[in-house]
């Protein structure tokens, strides 16, 4: 009778290709210690750099399985995915260090009764060399600011954040974290825009506002903009931006790219003043699915008004015949004055036809291929910014 120990190293490898973690461990479990295909399986998860664990991962595989398969992959694995482990099972990777892992993604299990932030500080004696780490569940901030090598930290779905974690995440991490992500407490607003503003590396903040009014996202933003309002070069709001006065906007006037996403509520301001008034170097606007002119009109008044403009692009709305009921003589005017081409991005609108037809200039560039842009998967109310990082 045929065995599949009998296979050679080649179609055993084939085999665990097609075999997830959990089948290759139940795999492992019913072959012999000393068998090649053990060696195989050995092979296979020491050679694959990014795993994702689960409870179901383990199932009823013994504790002896799982310390073989962590002792496995400790010195090769780079990327890690940890969703809901409970704190006996969490208990088993405490022996364990895995100093080449710098991307980790922890799902906290929100049901568990451990006690405070035991969880993460088992985390941080297991990955001492961190980089990034996307944090969810009842973690309060405890021990995430001995990774002193961290340059990304997402904390959008740490429910119970503390304030005072936080600030002292950011004084241990004021001059080395890149960039944060964090769902806003209203009531402690002012020390967190304080422990934000004292990170000297920071590039790149995204803030979850959806708790927050419109009265205290204005004075978020006013507090960031009076501190580091110059060093903003890239902003993406998503059903966000008509909370926001003029003269707030007006402190982020190093701003180059501006991305609206799912921002039907910009017809509540004056976009054609705003963007005259508060960014006169911008370069890039993106609009996607944010209605905010009836024809184009308003388009030509922003080229006009921007010179340093030469990326517009707007997806993902359809347009209709309005649309293109706009002055020939003020788009032939806004683009004859340019020294380079203007770049426009339609895609998904539906009119392709129309805009070639209507679209038509020798220093217009039509295309319906979306743009490389990275903040179309912004969530709703949410903000994004992007710093360039101060001379010294």
């Amino acid at each position: 009778m045929a065995c599949i120990e009998d296979l050679n190293e080649d179609c055993l490898l084939k085999i665990t290709e097609y075999l997830n973690l959990e089948e290759q461990l139940q795999l492992w479990r019913s072959s012999e210690p000393t068998s090649r295909l053990r060696s195989v399986l050995s092979y296979t998860w020491q050679h694959q750099t990014h795993h994702i664990v689960d409870p179901e991962t383990f199932g009823r595989t013994g504790r002896d399985v799982i310390q073989e398969f962590l002792q496995c992959i400790r010195s090769t694995v780079t990327k890690l995915t940890l969703q809901y482990l409970a704190m006996d099972l969490l208990e088993q990777w405490k022996p364990h260090t895995f100093p080449n892992v710098s991307e980790l993604t922890y799902m906290g299990d929100e049901n568990s009764e451990m006690d405070g932030d035991s969880d993460v500080a088992i985390l941080v004696g297991c990955f001492p060399h961190l980089e990034g780490i996307g944090l969810s569940g009842n973690a309060s901030g405890q021990h995430i600011g001995q990774w002193r090598n961290l340059r990304r930290l997402d904390l959008q779905l740490c429910w119970y954040l503390s304030t005072q974690c936080f600030e002292e995440i950011c004084q241990n991490l004021q001059l080395t974290l890149q960039a944060l992500s964090i769902q806003w407490h209203r009531a402690e607003e002012d020390a967190y825009v304080r422990a934000i503003c004292t990170l000297q590396a920071l590039e790149e903040l995204e803030l979850d506002i959806v708790h927050l009014g419109s009265e205290n996202t204005a004075r978020l933003l006013q507090d960031i903009g009076s501190q580091r309002g110059r060093d903003v070069v890239a902003a993406a709001f998503s059903d966000s931006i008509w909370m926001t006065r003029s003269e707030i906007l007006a402190k982020f006037q190093s701003l180059r790219c501006l991305t609206l996403v799912d921002d039907e509520g910009c017809c509540a301001i004056d976009f054609r003043t705003t963007v005259i008034k508060c960014f006169p170097l911008l370069e890039q606007l993106h609009l996607e699915n944010s209605r905010i002119w009836p024809n184009a009109d308003g388009i030509w008044d922003v080229v006009l008004a921007c010179p340093r403009l030469r990326l517009f692009s707007l997806s993902n709305q359809v347009l209709y015949d309005d649309f293109f009921a706009f002055s020939k003589s003020t788009m032939d005017r806004a683009l004859h004055q340019r020294m380079e081409p203007l770049t426009m991005h339609f895609y998904r609108t539906g009119k392709e036809a129309l805009i070639s037809q209507h679209f038509r200039h020798p220093n217009l560039k039509i295309c319906f291929s979306p743009t490389n842009n990275l903040y179309s998967q912004l969530s709703g109310e949410s903000m994004e910014l992007e710093f360039l990082l101060p001379e010294s």
